[in-house]
């Protein structure tokens, strides 16, 4: 299965890859180094079924640019080549997940550059039994290997 952990990492080894600059990991509103990025996570969401987990979230990255008061032409660089990385496909491990309407903002001088994905994951339920009786007891079954179906055979 897929980690928020993973996620991020993805997205900051392609920003400092893309970028060469920090990325901020803490909630710090001044005293860190600009430029810099910081990656937040929004609207997480899950919900599962016996055998799947459908997660979606908001990434928001937030470019902080060299000088806070001279940032316009900056800024729109930086949007620019955002929009050109997470552009189609975000690359966690082995799986790509769709980028979903990316929207860019700017806040007193601070780029918020943001995109969903949404994923789905299988469960791990080769050690699991999730059928028991009536008393608690697990209930061995067989799982069905084929299924042969003729027309007319009821």
């Amino acid at each position: 299965m897929i980690t928020y952990k993973q996620i991020k990492k993805a997205i900051n080894d392609e920003l400092k890859r893309q970028f060469s600059l920090d990325i901020n990991s803490n909630d710090v509103k001044e005293g860190f180094q600009r430029p810099s990025f910081s990656v937040v996570f929004d609207n997480i969401n899950r919900s599962s079924t016996m055998d799947q987990v459908e997660k979606s979230l908001t990434i928001q990255i937030f470019y902080f640019p060299e000088d806070q008061y001279d940032y316009s032409m900056e800024i729109l660089d930086v949007q620019e080549q955002l929009e050109e990385v997470f552009d189609l496909k975000l690359s966690v491990l082995d799986r790509k997940f769709n980028i979903i309407e990316a929207t860019s903002t700017v806040i007193d001088g601070v780029l918020e550059f943001s995109f969903d994905i949404q994923f789905f994951d299988a469960k791990d339920i080769s050690n699991s039994n999730p059928l028991t009786d009536a008393n608690g007891n697990p209930i061995e079954v067989e799982v069905m290997r084929t299924l042969d179906l003729r027309k007319g055979d009821l």
